[in-house]
This record gives C-alpha cells, structure tokens and sequence, in this order.
C-alpha cells in the first residue's frame, strides 16, 4: 500500500512524499465484550495485533525517520478507518453459555471479494488463555454477483453493452428535455 501526502506548490496540489507499507491487512474489524484497554494490559496487544491501533504495518523503507514512518501510518490507519475498512464493535460478543459465543462485525460495503481469516482470542481474568481461527468467506450474491461475473468473464461485451447503454439514455434524455 503507497500512502501519499499532498502539498500545494506554485498554488497546484502535487504528491511530494509517499511511503510504502508491505502486508498490510486490506479489512480489519474487531469486537469485543467490552472495551480492549479494561480487557487486558497493552503489551498484550501488541504482541496479538488486537485493534488497528496495534497493527504492524512494515514500511517498505525502514531508512526513513521514525517520526515519518509514524505519521504515515498514523494517516493509512485513519484512512483505513474512515472508509469503513478497519472497525471496532465495542460489545459485538455475547456469550450464550459458558462455551459458546456470537460476534457481530460491520463489514465494509467494499470489503474484497475472497477468503479472510476470523480470529478469536480468550482471555480470563486479563490474561491471555488461546486462540482459535477459521476462515470466513467473503461472496457476491443476487443480481451484483451476475454482473461481477460478465464484466470480468465477458469484458469486451460488457464495454461495450455499457456503452451502448450510456449512448442510449444520453439519447433518451435528449428526447425528453428537449426544448423547441
């Protein structure tokens, strides 16, 4: 992922910086029982990668000052964030027995089609007791995922069919606001 800063120069907004991350996760949700700070002390979270505030997100460049490195992080996270990419659900999982719980996630409308990995950290009396993940298949269904494959599998007729059909409604709204 490239994060690039913006400046103005010469009154045109140009990219003047730009930092590079490596294996940074493209959706991240979390929740939870309760807030993650009365769950556990932090450190724990660091080592777990818990909350997208303690993700590790390698700068492709490491030769660059800590101070930008962080700031460009800083900015990927809340971008991230904003977009509806990384979430927290603060009281998402209630547990039904002593065994068995539920986890509600808000996905993102954009979240990419394939397969992602749910994980699942017990903790007890604040310390961290296991781990457990499964795979969570993300799918388009209905009418989206009919138009998903003919786009991808039939590329040209579908360049063309929109087309086609942008003409169409140009011309059609033409007709019906004309003015004579």
């Amino acid at each position: 992922v490239v994060v690039r800063r913006k400046d103005r120069v010469l009154g045109v907004w140009i990219n003047l910086e730009s930092e590079t991350f490596e294996n940074v996760p493209v959706s991240y949700s979390v929740a939870t029982t309760r807030p993650l700070q009365d769950i556990t002390e932090p450190n724990s979270y660091k080592q777990l990668s818990l909350g997208s505030a303690n993700l590790y997100m390698k700068p492709a460049d490491e030769t660059d000052s800590p101070a930008t490195i962080e700031e460009f992080t800083a900015a990927l996270r809340d971008r991230k964030k904003a977009t509806g990419l990384y979430s927290e659900n603060v009281g998402g999982v209630q547990f039904l027995s002593q065994n068995l719980f539920r986890a509600t996630v808000r996905l993102a409308p954009d979240v990419p089609v394939g397969t992602h990995k749910a994980r699942a950290f017990l903790f007890k009396s604040g310390m961290f007791i296991k781990e457990s993940s499964a795979q969570l298949e993300i799918r388009k269904s209905g009418f989206e995922q009919s138009i998903f494959r003919v786009a991808h599998d039939y590329s040209f007729l579908y360049g063309v069919f929109a087309v086609s059909l942008a003409m169409l409604t140009g011309w059609l709204g033409r007709l019906v606001f004309r003015k004579d």
